[in-house]
């Protein structure tokens, strides 16, 4: 199995922890494709089954913003960390390069996953009516 296919069967998973599932807003498979060929991924499996990841946009080339587009865990290994863990790892590889802010836009209907990034020193910078835009200075 691919690792496009792998991170579409997570995708598939997680889907319906979206409000709208994501699946009504973007094929699920072209989305795990564009991740693969333009995001850094970092990622986690267990017993060779894909369980996590963590796609960025670390693509600009001055090295200012670098975009969160995914934080993908399995349903079955919520309890273990693995999405502060990915979001950690990531921050260290985007410090590493020398990239200034990490942005990222959370669903409203999420408010676990805006705590999490809240808790991880992420601040809210902007909202939308159905999203929140998080930031984490770099440096």
């Amino acid at each position: 199995m691919t690792f496009t296919n792998e991170l579409k069967n997570l995708l598939d998973e997680i889907d319906d922890d979206f409000k709208p599932p994501l699946s009504s807003c973007l094929n699920l498979h072209d989305y795990a494709q564009k991740m693969y060929k333009c995001a850094t991924i970092f990622s986690v499996h267990d017993e060779g089954k894909l369980v996590a990841a963590m796609a960025v946009y670390s693509n600009d080339p001055n090295r200012a913003v670098a975009f969160g587009t995914m934080l993908a865990v399995s349903k079955s290994h919520r309890i273990y960390g693995l999405g502060p863990s990915l979001i950690k790892i990531t921050t260290d590889y985007l410090k590493k390069k020398s990239f200034k802010i990490f942005k990222l836009e959370i669903y409203k209907t999420n408010p676990r996953v805006i705590m999490l990034y809240k808790r991880l020193k992420f601040v809210i910078t902007s909202e939308t009516e159905h999203t929140v835009f998080v930031e984490l200075k770099l440096f």
